[in-house]
């Protein structure tokens, strides 16, 4: 089972006249106003991928983790890979109720998998896409073509020059060549190709994250499915596919906001 990181912020108490009352009524606080984000990467980018925007999530006082998918399984389906996440976050020791669960770009497909088995406090699907119960992701694909951009169809991102005009096109400069570092290459055939296997769709809160200039997975399907699916009005932010990236400052406080 792949290894699960498990990022930690650290909490030191005021020094105070009162030390023993103050610092559990301080720490009491701090535990209530904290919140766990559980990071699930892509098919193109792996853990590493999140660690800006696990140091913004750290500095406003929360806790991550980034779980690894298997990504040597592309044989395996989507219970197998949903099981893998929710082992991980078992391993953390977390009740379910403290995790807010996001997934960005096609790991949506596992997330409300997961949340069957570990209700977490919410999903968050961040450009992902959204699995609807009986059918696959592809076949979400040949019955609305609007799902993906063409020109991205097809495409391999673990060339540079296809993740910097898709993927990365919004990214600073001097970010560029760690970003393309943490890529991975996982395609998922079978869970992609396989029906989900949801009979019902899970009963925890969702949120959809709009990327207005995504290249990858259209802004116009994101905002439709957010609101055709899941019921709710998407958070738009602007820039492309990966804002973990190119702005997880801007990431960080939206999800803050969410955790709420």
């Amino acid at each position: 089972m792949p290894n699960t990181a498990v990022h930690r912020t650290s909490w030191r108490a005021p020094v105070t006249s009162n030390v023993g009352r103050n610092y559990k009524q301080v720490r009491q606080a701090y535990i209530d106003v904290m919140t766990t984000f559980c990071l699930i990467h892509s098919s193109g980018q792996g853990p590493e991928g999140w660690k800006l925007l696990v140091q913004e999530l750290e500095r406003r006082g929360h806790r991550v983790l980034t779980p690894a998918l298997d990504v040597s399984r592309t044989d395996e389906g989507l219970a197998y890979h949903a099981e893998t996440l929710v082992e991980a976050l078992k391993r953390s020791g977390l009740p379910s109720p403290e995790v807010v669960c996001v997934a960005h770009s096609a790991s949506g497909m596992y997330l409300p998998l997961v949340a069957e088995r570990w209700p977490p406090r919410r999903m968050v699907f961040l450009a992902a896409a959204i699995p609807r119960p009986g059918l696959s992701i592809m076949d979400q694909l040949r019955a609305d073509s609007s799902m993906m951009n063409p020109a991205w169809i097809g495409q391999n991102p673990m060339e540079d020059d296809v993740a910097l005009e898709f993927v990365f096109h919004d990214c600073p400069p001097e970010r560029l060549d760690w970003a393309l570092s943490t890529r991975v290459l996982f395609y998922a055939k079978r869970a992609m190709e396989e029906p989900c296997p949801l009979s019902a769709w899970p009963a925890v809160p969702a949120t959809y994250v709009v990327c207005a200039e995504d290249r990858t997975i259209t802004p116009a399907w994101q905002r439709r499915a957010a609101r055709e699916w899941l019921g709710v009005e998407p958070v738009e932010l602007p820039g492309g596919h990966c804002p973990h990236v190119s702005r997880p400052e801007v990431l960080a406080d939206v999800l803050d906001r969410i955790s709420e």
